[in-house]
């Protein structure tokens, strides 16, 4: 079985000095080409759709599709449904198939977006664990990836 443990990425808060836990998985992502490119994604347990901007798959040259679903938007941005083929960065090389939401207009930037790793086709296909043991190198904890 394949696995990966990620140190589990933190911050400090200056406002209250609370440490703030955060997990990131590299990804890389099929090209319309078959080429492969990297993207970050934040792992959240709390979001149901893996999400990314459209304006960024479109300069990753990810296949999107041509028009959104009428209807359908999230946070006021239009949405194209899709899938994501990609492969964990540091895991074996095999290939997953991920849905996902190209949010907004692949032609116009959207501020604030960050590339979120949902649950849906996610976690039947991978295993994530946050786990809080700590370590020199992990100093709040991994995040555990492991292929199913």
């Amino acid at each position: 079985m394949s696995r990966l443990e990620l140190p589990l990425a933190y911050r400090t808060l200056q406002s209250t000095g609370e440490v703030v836990l955060r997990a990131e998985l590299d990804l890389d992502l099929k090209t319309n080409q078959g080429f492969w490119e990297t993207a970050t994604f934040r792992v959240d347990s709390g979001t149901e759709m893996t999400s990314m901007r459209a304006e960024t798959a479109k300069k990753l040259n990810l296949p999107i599709p041509k028009r959104p679903v009428r209807g359908l938007s999230f946070q006021g941005q239009e949405v194209r449904p899709g899938l994501l083929r990609a492969r964990v960065v540091g895991m074996d090389a095999t290939e997953y198939a991920f849905p996902c939401y190209f949010l907004g207009d692949p032609n116009v930037p959207l501020p604030n977006a960050t590339n979120l790793l949902g649950l849906t086709g996610v976690i039947n296909q991978i295993r994530l664990t946050f786990d809080g043991a700590t370590s020199l190198v992990a100093p709040y904890g991994v995040l555990v990836v492991e292929k199913r």
